[in-house]
């Protein structure tokens, strides 16, 4: 079902827009699961020919970040008809009727899109940025602050900006309401490189669920995918 993107680009050659999309990463997370980041340089206009957002976004970054997502989906998994996209009510886009789940998020500078043949998936990308440091308390449990105690500014920093979008992800894939992250999210190991995975608990509504999670960092980023088990 998924080619790898530069097949998809070679096969829209046709298309220069498509063609000069700048596909910053992409990951074979195994034989089912994929992942793809776009380092959105464009303008707004660059997307508004091959994508119609349902909602209206006046903030032109949100509405930059929302149609590359899009975009880049579109170019992952043409059969999907992005003119049916809905919104579930935890916030996640779906499509009724694909053989498959997928995950989108974006922030600041970068759009990113996970796929998967088979199970729930949840994405996740963050800038590493200081002022993750002000919601920490929202999504930190007592056990995962004792961890990162003892290390230099730098590496908690690295590590919580990890811990946030980990946890945005598994948001994600629990496709559930009433979450309280610190609580109901349990992240078991510190990340050691700059691309691995950890495992990682759900304990929400008497759900005791292990996921594990894919991540890597780039320059200024952390990305996280979510999935269940190993």
């Amino acid at each position: 079902m998924y080619l790898c993107l530069i097949c998809r680009v070679t096969a829209l050659q046709s298309n220069s827009k498509l063609f000069f999309m700048p596909f910053f990463y992409q990951q074979n997370i195994n034989e089912t699961r994929h992942l793809a980041i776009w380092s959105i340089t464009e303008p707004v206009s660059f997307f508004e020919t091959d994508v119609q957002l349902a909602i209206d976004i006046q903030n032109e970054e949100r509405k930059l970040q929302h149609l590359a997502v899009r975009l880049l989906f579109k170019l992952m998994m043409p059969e999907a008809d992005l003119n049916k996209m809905v919104m579930a009510d935890n916030g996640k886009p779906y499509l009724q009727g694909l053989p498959f789940h997928f995950s989108f998020s974006h922030c600041k500078g970068y759009a990113a899109v996970g796929v998967s043949d088979t199970d729930p998936i949840g994405i996740d990308i963050e800038i590493i940025h200081p002022r993750i440091l002000k919601v920490a308390h929202k999504f930190l449990n007592d056990a995962e602050k004792n961890r990162i105690a003892g290390l230099s500014e730098a590496d908690q920093l690295k590590q919580m900006a990890f811990f946030w979008a980990a946890k945005e992800a598994m948001y994600k894939q629990h496709e559930q309401l009433g979450i309280d992250f610190a609580k109901d999210f349990n992240i078991l190991s510190l990340v050691d490189e700059n691309r691995g995975v950890v495992p990682a608990q759900i304990l929400h509504k008497g759900v005791d669920k292990k996921v594990s999670l894919d991540y890597h960092f780039g320059a200024d980023y952390v990305c996280v995918s979510c999935v269940t088990g190993s």
